[in-house]
């Protein structure tokens, strides 16, 4: 807060006049306490001295009656409270009290010497002790003690009535300072200030008068001065305020239009930059003479670089090393995007190559578009996609329906021939046992039941490449699996060939058919046997992994998670890409005729997918192959079961009905169940069944699944409305789980697959009679 001249200069004069009058009252008081207690002092010494001089002669004598009587004459002074005589030890031997003393009190001492050199002090009754004292020296003292009260009162009286003197001899003062001050301020300085308002408020006429004082009068002038030179440029002022007005309006309207467009063309700026960067098309942008002057986010990302600084600048025909769909360099006349530059017709390109900055390539579907300028080309712009998934699901689907299609031929193939090889395999197997074992006979029978098996395993190739091969799921231990294989393999493959494992030093633990386990790793063994006829190595390896899905070898539809992996590879010569290609189709063999079916890689293929697993394959030419197997790896394996033992199947009891379509399954199915001791009825469809049921109970019924006009299923629906009792068993050429059987078992049914043998049909059969017993 600021405050005015006036109450300045007195608040000035006031704090002046209380120091000063402050100053001369305490020096007056000072002074006035130094006179009263010196002047106290000397009293009290003179009371003190007179005592000292009367008491001696009485203490010579021991006379304290006497020495009581001049106590009391010298408190006649009113500020004396006591008067006392006493020994040199402390004694007190006469005092006299005058009053209660309330106010504090001081003790002045007096020494009582003798006046001679030999004298008696005071006698033994008085004094204890005559004692000898040299002339002079200290026999008693005299002791007065003086009440503070009364001179502290006066003290007390003293400072408030010069402090009272103080502060009236102030108010006087400073009473006549105001009115001076403020007679000179209402004359001197109230004109220069009603001057300045004035002017402050616009009225530049305002003059000051001159003032007696110099220096007043100094201000006035220059104050009259200013106004002089306020009042001629005033009109100037007012034409250059307006000017200056005018003009600012004009630029600031200038500028907000000017940041109003800038604004815009930043707002569209960001909204193209942002489309750019957002889309996941790669988008490159080249100047008339081919040079990247632009290149947003996705080309930067699917080019392999860091940075768009490392693209723009840069000839793109050569920097992306631009390649037609088979491989071939394409040559600056041959380039769409060259083309594009030239005649300024946009064009689209389905499939061609770029270069990424490792050095590979990929495949790419682009489309180039000329940027005019007033209808002049200045350059073109190109957006691509990279169709590296687009190719590979394209490929993938292609052999996906051609295994389907072969898949369905052979499935079809797999159930009539699983059909005839178990008449075959039935038939032989009764026509053993009425023939001597040693005979003739017996060994052709022998040679059919081995070609028949062989034939079996055929069928289950057949069905493993195609899917429909029925698994006999384990929890295994991959590397035991691998090691109990180690020496069938060793035998496989020529003397001239290194055959070396290496496996996991933890637990590979795994879900899968033994049997198809081994089939894959026999079927690979013998591929890379025959792919170094002049002699190798092959290695089997085994190893946990963790696929990730930017896993760039991982195939459609696998999952990532934990694998193990089995490694199969050779030295031998290697592969180029378009056979890579071909490998797992069924049939396809590099092998001369009669060297191989082409069943093998497709078979492996097969029974890997199956185990919701993947195969890849590395190979150059020149430098080997490598097979490499992923399966769902699981945490742990539950303990192994005693294996059964065999029994033998005692005969039965019990009537059964056959319904098979097929002749020659039908006659081994009766054959071998009556050589049981069964009492057997077959037909060959439902209708036939169902009328025989109607003439007769039965306690099994064994029926093929699939047949013309009812299948298995439906006809024991029918039949056991009937029946409630009967059993059932399904024997079918179709594996249980494929899909032409999904829809008609669509409940847990005992169920044999062709082909199989009288032993296994009579040892099921005796199973489900005992059960329903």
């Amino acid at each position: 807060m600021r405050l005015s001249l006036n109450i300045s200069i007195n608040l000035i004069l006031l704090i002046v006049i209380l120091a000063l009058g402050s100053t001369i009252g305490f020096f007056f008081v000072s002074q006035q306490r130094t006179t009263l207690r010196s002047d106290l002092e000397h009293r009290v010494e003179m009371v003190g001295r007179q005592v000292t001089s009367n008491v001696y002669a009485p203490m010579q004598k021991g006379d304290l009656g006497h020495i009581g009587h001049i106590l009391e004459a010298a408190t006649a002074e009113p500020e004396v409270a006591f008067v006392m005589v006493k020994s040199l030890d402390g004694e007190v031997l006469a005092a006299r009290w005058m009053k209660e003393v309330i106010g504090g009190m001081k003790e002045y001492d007096f020494p009582v010497r003798a006046q001679s050199k030999e004298s008696v002090a005071r006698s033994e009754m008085t004094f204890g002790t005559i004692t000898s004292l040299a002339g002079g020296e200290q026999i008693a003292v005299v002791a007065v003690g003086v009440d503070l009260d009364p001179i502290t009162k006066t003290e007390r009286v003293l400072i408030i009535r010069t402090a009272m003197a103080v502060v009236v001899g102030s108010v006087v003062a400073l009473s006549l300072g105001l009115a001076i001050v403020r007679r000179l301020l209402n004359r001197s300085i109230t004109p220069l200030l009603d001057g300045i308002r004035e002017i402050s408020s616009g009225d530049f006429s305002s003059r000051v008068q001159p003032d007696p004082h110099r220096e007043i009068a100094e201000i006035a002038a220059a104050f009259n001065e200013m106004a002089e030179r306020f009042s001629s440029t005033l009109m100037f002022k007012h034409e250059l305020e307006e000017t200056v007005a005018r003009r600012t309006a004009q630029l600031q309207q200038a500028l907000e239009d000017q940041i109003r467009v800038r604004e815009t063309l930043a707002e569209r700026e960001e909204h193209i930059r942002l489309l750019f960067n957002s889309t996941a098309e790669a988008i490159f942008a080249v100047s008339r003479e081919g040079t990247c002057t632009f290149c947003n986010p996705a080309c930067v990302r699917l080019l392999g670089y860091d940075l768009p600084e490392e693209i723009v600048g840069s000839r793109m025909h050569r920097f992306l090393g631009h390649a037609a769909s088979d491989g071939s360099a394409l040559a600056e006349a041959d380039c769409p995007i060259c083309r594009m530059l030239n005649d300024g017709r946009g064009n689209h390109t389905v499939n061609e190559t770029f270069r990424r900055k490792d050095g590979t390539s990929f495949p790419v579907e682009y489309w180039s578009h000329p940027i005019l300028r007033d209808e002049e080309l200045v350059g073109g712009v190109v957006t691509f996609l990279d169709i590296s998934q687009r190719t590979m699901l394209e490929r993938q689907l292609l052999q996906a329906q051609k295994l389907e299609g072969i898949g369905v031929l052979a499935g079809g193939i797999a159930h009539d021939f699983n059909n005839l090889l178990t008449a075959i395999i039935g038939g032989a197997e009764i026509a053993l046992n009425d023939v001597a074992p040693d005979s003739k006979g017996a060994k052709a029978i022998h040679g059919v039941m081995d070609a028949a098996t062989r034939a079996a395993d055929l069928t289950r190739q057949i069905l493993a490449f195609s899917r429909k091969q029925v698994l006999s799921m384990k929890e295994l231990n991959l590397n035991d699996e691998v090691l109990s294989q180690t020496k069938m393999l060793r035998r496989l493959i020529s003397e001239d060939i290194k055959f070396q494992v290496k496996l996991a030093s933890e637990e590979l633990c795994i879900r899968a058919d033994a049997g198809q386990l081994q089939q894959v790793l026999l079927n690979l063994a013998v591929n890379a046997r025959d792919a170094m006829p002049p002699g190798g190595t092959l290695t089997i390896e085994t190893a946990a992994v963790v696929l990730q899905g930017s896993d760039r070898w991982l195939e459609e539809g696998m999952l990532p998670g934990r694998y193990v992996v089995i490694s199969v590879s050779d030295t031998g010569k290697g592969m180029n890409e378009e056979t890579k290609t071909r490998i797992f189709e069924p049939f396809f063999t590099t092998k001369g005729p009669g060297e191989g079916t082409g069943l093998g890689l497709s078979t492996v293929h097969g029974v890997v997918k199956q185990h919701q697993g993947s195969v890849s394959v590395y190979s150059e030419p020149g430098k080997g192959t490598t097979f490499r197997i992923y399966l769902p790896r699981i945490e742990g394996m539950e303990a192994a079961k005693a294996p059964q033992e065999t029994k033998t199947i005692p005969r039965g009891r019990g009537r059964i009905l056959v319904v098979e379509d097929e002749q020659a399954v039908r006659d081994f199915l009766e054959s071998a169940l009556q050589d049981q001791g069964y009492d057997v009825t077959s037909v060959g469809n439902g209708t036939e069944a169902i009328e025989a049921c109607s003439r007769t109970s039965f306690d099994l019924m064994v029926s093929d699944v699939v047949m013309p006009g009812m299948s298995g299923p439906q006809l024991y629906q029918a039949i056991r409305e009937q029946q409630p009792q009967l059993k059932v068993m399904f024997i079918s050429g179709y594996p249980a789980k494929s899909g032409s059987l999904q829809d008609l078992l669509d409940w847990d049914a005992p169920f044999l697959a062709k082909p199989f043998s009288a032993t296994t049909l009579l040892a099921k059969t005796h199973e489900l009679l005992q059960s329903a017993s």
